[in-house]
């Protein structure tokens, strides 16, 4: 049975934790921060942010929707990427790739060679020194792993588990069987490469579309919301915007299987900071006054949470930038899906 003890520096004070046995004696660093221990299971979307960065995608909704994350995972996988040397900050704050990113994307994708870049960035990061052996091959299975961690970090229990299983994970990637070693024809598999290209292209593209319509005069894009309308089968679309609007910018009506179609309002706003309550107020007011039956708010941008709240229970959708990009490719109006999944102008 493994003790522990606490091994001091010259000066008293605590240096580092060893975990001390009969046979053998092994010897680990410190990890001081619990977050130095990867939370991220799957390598090839640590690879999958590198690129993206790289590529410059930034806007928020735009990388995880490419990463099918929500903002927590992301940030995992951000400090992981981090924690590899692949990913670091700069000064000012910003995320950049680094020549250890650049080397990963430099390798086809789940190769050999990748492996061997991904098992470099592991043996080269300073948190990750306790479990070098680990890697190297040593038989500890994930008991073992998340005692350690305990002991390293101070974690619960159930949480070391959890970051012991991504440590697993990420030696399954690294040691996996190699392709030239089977038997027989070996063929390179590219279709994740042509996936994860297309997938970055689309989410490149949806950043810039969106940037794109906030260049747009705010009576231009009240138009394109208009054509956009009169695309998904809205009849008698009318574009309304101006000063005397009454708070709508377009109207239509919404054909229904039975009975007569929905009158709807709808108003757009081209903002950068999100559309907060007084907005979805100021609508549903107009909504009652002029008896529209449902009402729209379009933004590119998004909408905050007492926004939201407000319009869950009433006859009022939002449209955020990224869904309003999604609309107007899915009905080609200044973008559309080409022939392999990738967006391209209309």
């Amino acid at each position: 049975m493994a003790r522990l003890r606490l091994a001091s520096s010259r000066s008293g004070a605590p240096a580092a934790f060893a975990l001390t046995a009969k046979t053998p004696r092994i010897r680990v660093d410190r990890l001081h921060r619990s977050h130095d221990v990867p939370q991220a299971d799957r390598l090839p979307v640590v690879r999958q942010l590198v690129a993206a960065i790289r590529d410059g995608i930034e806007h928020e909704a735009a990388l995880l929707g490419l990463l099918t994350l929500d903002r927590r995972h992301f940030l995992y996988y951000r400090q992981a990427a981090v924690i590899l040397g692949l990913l670091e900050f700069t000064a000012k704050g910003a995320v950049r790739v680094t020549p250890g990113g650049e080397r990963l994307l430099a390798a086809v994708e789940e190769s050999r060679e990748e492996r061997l870049v991904f098992a470099e960035a592991i043996q080269s990061a300073r948190a990750l020194r306790p479990f070098s052996s680990f890697f190297a091959g040593e038989a500890v299975d994930g008991a073992e792993l998340a005692r350690r961690l305990v002991a390293l970090t101070g974690l619960s229990q159930s949480t070391a588990e959890r970051r012991a299983h991504t440590l697993v994970r990420w030696r399954v990637y690294v040691l996996g069987a190699d392709a030239e070693a089977t038997r027989g024809l070996a063929l390179p598999d590219v279709a994740p490469k042509i996936k994860n290209l297309v997938e970055r292209h689309n989410a490149l593209a949806r950043q810039k579309t969106l940037e794109w319509l906030m260049t747009c005069e705010p009576a231009r894009l009240e138009r394109l919301v208009a054509e956009l309308l009169r695309a998904m089968g809205y009849a008698e679309v009318q574009h309304r915007g101006g000063p005397l609007d009454g708070g709508v910018d377009v109207v239509g009506k919404l054909p229904a299987p039975v009975g007569r179609a929905s009158r709807v309002a709808v108003q757009v706003k081209r903002y950068a900071e999100p559309v907060t309550r007084p907005c979805i107020d100021e609508l549903l007011g107009v909504l009652h006054r002029d008896r529209y039956d449902r009402a729209v708010v379009v933004t590119t941008s998004t909408f905050s949470a007492q926004a939201k709240e407000v319009a869950l229970d009433q006859p009022i959708e939002l449209v955020d930038g990224m869904r309003l990009v999604e609309l107007l490719a899915q009905y080609e109006v200044i973008i559309k899906i080409g022939a392999h999944g990738e967006l391209r102008i209309a």
